[in-house]
């Protein structure tokens, strides 16, 4: 039988109950029901009873401040009191009780639970704004057979392929350096990742291992980077080598390449590379080589470009100067031709069509003298550098010499003048400045051409655009002109456009470049040189050049046909006798055709439309 209902007792709410906003009911002298319910410590304060007053008085100042006092006390004691609940109150399934606030019991238990937790825990929480907990310090592929261990390469060429790295391919990409010294079986076992991208950069186009590579190291990127979000300097290092010597897959507009670049430039930011008080001379590199891969490739790509140079940048370049290895005082001119052609963009973003071609003059100047600046102090110091460097540094300087030629293909700026002296030699010379590019690309030492990084390959795939761009745009401009004018015949076109295509030379400046590139693939079926990146744009560049002909002779063709005449008129039977006489006195193409290229039968050219034109040129204008 219960107990008899012990007599109420006259005090306040118990600090428990007081927290919660619960009803307190006394249950013995120093227990309420609630509490001995729950299991909860009970606590009166042992505080003065407050005076009764009428319900329309106001509260004194005194009551204000000692009610104040007395919740603050509350709170405190609830908060500071360690949690006894009981398993048989986790599991209770008693119906919630409503307390005179309106709140139900449960609520206000959650409540009470809330306020019970540990103070100094929640403060420490406050402290940090990220959420849940930290990424792994260790990797979730250690342990794993490496590709020596597995039988796959011989502990003799992975030596061979380190000492190939350290010696040859710093030299175009001085933003991973490894350790004077370093062995693979050193590398493979401290750094497992950099080792397999150093392999495959390395390892060539045509070697049987670079699929199972590949692979290889696509898994390190899925299970570590994406699945267990790992970030750590090793990590950043081997993905710039991956993406400086990116070669395969190929694949449409780059999005794999494009994924492994947005990677660096997270992990440059989650490892707080930019914010860093000091850095080693590891993370100044990478933090460097990121923002020249990400502004060489994603700007050719037109992608975003996440990194800004900016003061960090600086002092990087700064910490550098006078670090001890070698290859340290080539980083800067990579890093101030890269930023030029940075602010060459945003500076051709901003160019509104409404300036017209004097705006091109202006923006031209002021650009051509900050670029002439730049350039005289590299390339003083070319001579001292290594043939590779010098050389990969020769195609930044040709190719941001060429981008100031770029706004010539811009028909809005033009509208007024589209024939304009000033835009014609802007034209001639973005042809030169591109040929040049080529060439030089073409001439390199067959030793070199394997080293050739990802953003070079961009820029050299921009001239190969930029070459009949502005030979159709030229050849536009003058049969449209000359057919507009006072001389209407063949005569006044023909040398010109001899000219024009004469100095282009684009068949033979293309199966150059190509003939030179093709020396990584010898011995491999066109299906593997597809899938490769380098591979896939000979074999395009191949194509322009057998298509190129027929697309002069489309172009010339277009160009003769009046463009003040409706495109629909002959769907109209009364203008059929219009049109025929406007067909009269409309000149034929004029017959560059032999004597442009020679005595070769055009024959076996096959048709070409402009769309299919457009989409083979985009392999190259997208890259550039």
């Amino acid at each position: 039988m219960m107990n008899a209902t012990i007599p109420a007792v006259k005090r306040r709410a118990c600090v428990t109950c007081t927290a919660a906003k619960a009803k307190c009911t006394p249950q013995t002298v120093n227990m309420c029901q609630r509490c001995a319910r729950l299991g909860k410590s009970c606590t009166y304060l042992d505080l003065p009873q407050t005076k009764r007053r009428h319900k329309a008085a106001a509260p004194s100042r005194v009551e204000v401040l000692e009610r104040k006092v007395e919740q603050l006390m509350s709170q405190l004691v609830a908060l500071t009191q360690p949690n006894r609940h009981t398993s048989s109150d986790d599991t209770s399934t008693t119906t919630p009780t409503t307390t005179h606030d309106g709140v139900s019991s449960r609520e206000a238990d959650a409540d009470a639970d809330l306020g019970s937790t540990d103070i100094a825990a929640m403060l420490d929480a406050a402290k940090d704004a990220s959420h849940g907990l930290d990424p792994p310090t260790g990797s979730a592929l250690a342990g794993q057979p490496s590709l020596v261990e597995r039988g796959l390469l011989s502990a003799a060429e992975a030596e061979r392929l380190v000492t190939t790295f350290q010696r040859d391919f710093v030299l175009t990409f001085p933003f991973v350096v490894l350790a004077h010294g370093e062995t693979a079986a050193c590398l493979r076992a401290r750094e497992p990742f950099l080792f397999l991208c150093v392999v495959a950069a390395t390892i060539g186009s045509a070697h049987p291992l670079r699929k199972a590579v590949a692979a290889e190291i696509m898994k390190h990127v899925t299970c570590r980077v994406v699945e267990h979000s790992e970030r750590n300097l090793e990590l950043l290092r081997g993905l710039l080598v991956h993406c400086a010597w990116y070669s395969y897959p190929a694949e449409k507009n780059h999005p794999r390449l494009l994924l492994l670049i947005q990677f660096c430039v997270s992990m440059v930011h989650d490892l707080g590379l930019h914010r860093k008080p000091a850095l080693s001379a590891d993370e100044q590199r990478a933090l460097l080589g990121t923002f020249w891969v990400s502004v060489g490739v994603c700007s050719t790509l037109d992608r975003p470009i996440t990194m800004k140079h900016d003061s960090r940048t600086e002092e990087c370049l700064a910490g550098l100067a006078s670090a001890e290895h070698p290859s340290d005082r080539w980083i800067a001119p990579f890093i101030r031709l890269e930023s030029f052609l940075l602010t060459m963009d945003e500076v051709y973003a901003s160019v509104q069509a409404s300036g017209g071609s004097m705006l091109v003059q202006v923006t031209r100047g002021a650009l051509r003298r900050q670029f002439d600046s730049l350039s005289a102090g590299i390339e003083k110091d070319l001579s001292s550098y290594p043939s590779s460097t010098a050389n990969a540094l020769r195609i930044e300087i040709e190719y941001a010499e060429l981008r100031l030629e770029e706004l010539s293909l811009r028909e809005d700026l033009w509208t007024a003048e589209p024939a304009s002296a000033v835009r014609t030699t802007m034209l001639m010379d973005l042809i030169q400045r591109s040929k040049e590019l080529i060439r030089t690309a073409s001439q390199l030492p067959v030793s070199e051409i394997a080293q050739v990084n990802i953003a070079t390959t961009a820029h050299v795939c921009a001239a190969v655009g930029y070459v009949p761009t502005a030979v159709f745009t030229l050849l536009r401009l003058i049969t449209t002109t000359t057919l507009g004018g006072p001389t209407n015949n063949d005569s006044a076109i023909e040398p010109q456009v001899q000219a024009v295509v004469g100095a282009a030379d684009y068949p033979n400046l293309i199966t150059e470049l190509a003939n030179a590139l093709d020396t990584q693939f010898e011995g491999m079926a066109t299906a593997a040189k597809e899938a490769d990146v380098t591979g896939s744009l000979c074999l395009k560049m191949r194509l322009l050049a057998r298509c190129y002909p027929y697309q002069i002779r489309a172009v010339l063709g277009s160009a003769t046909v009046p463009s003040n005449q409706p495109t629909d008129s002959r769907q109209d039977p009364s203008m059929m006798a219009v049109d025929a006489a406007n067909e009269a006195t409309i000149p034929p193409p004029p017959q560059i055709w032999p004597s442009v290229y020679g005595d070769d039968n055009l024959d076996d050219i096959f048709p070409v439309d402009d769309i299919q034109w457009d989409s083979l040129l985009s392999n190259f204008t997208g890259f550039g």
